[in-house]
């Protein structure tokens, strides 16, 4: 009987880790000013999520990657919000260090943190990536050197298949 409600349990317990989760709503504002909001910008292809700061070193090293990424899918609809968590000390530093790189990235500026704890970050970086509907298909948080293989390997799965991609090496 024991080992009956154990595999009960354990079957439960990954079909509910397996249930996809819908990206909660948010309104930030633009390093221009403006307000973005998030659903009103689903449908048109996947998106990324990348919450990161100016001081955190390997944020700085995926934006490298992510801007690779960006480089090979934009043109298939995939959008990335990077989301600067910068308290107001520090968030002046945001726009020049994205001028400075190029990065072109709608970036949105999360001062307060309160997105971040809405989508239970805890660390940057913290990347979630979203299919057309908004549900969260994928979710990583930290970085080292190829674990965006991983992640575009996500991004190429959503892609529609009219035109085959290789993910870059």
């Amino acid at each position: 009987m024991k080992k009956l409600v154990l595999l009960a349990m354990l079957i439960f317990g990954l079909t509910a880790g397996a249930q996809e989760k819908t990206a909660p709503d948010f309104t930030l504002p633009t390093l221009e000013g403006k307000n973005y909001q998030l659903s009103k910008n689903l449908g048109k292809g996947p998106i990324l999520i990348n919450f990161w700061a100016t001081w955190c070193i390997p944020c700085r090293e995926e934006m490298k990657k992510l801007k690779e990424i960006y480089q090979t899918y934009e043109k298939d609809g995939l959008q990335i919000l990077s989301i600067s968590i910068d308290d107001p000390k520090t968030v002046s530093k945001v726009k020049s260090f994205i001028n400075t790189n190029r990065y072109p990235f709608t970036v949105l500026l999360d001062t307060n943190n309160e997105v971040f704890q809405l989508y239970k970050g805890t660390n940057p970086p913290l990347s979630l990536l979203l299919d057309r509907s908004g549900k969260i298909v994928y979710e990583h948080t930290g970085y080292r050197k190829g674990d965006e293989k991983k992640l575009e390997e996500k991004i190429a799965a959503l892609i529609p298949q009219e035109q085959p991609r290789e993910p870059q090496e």
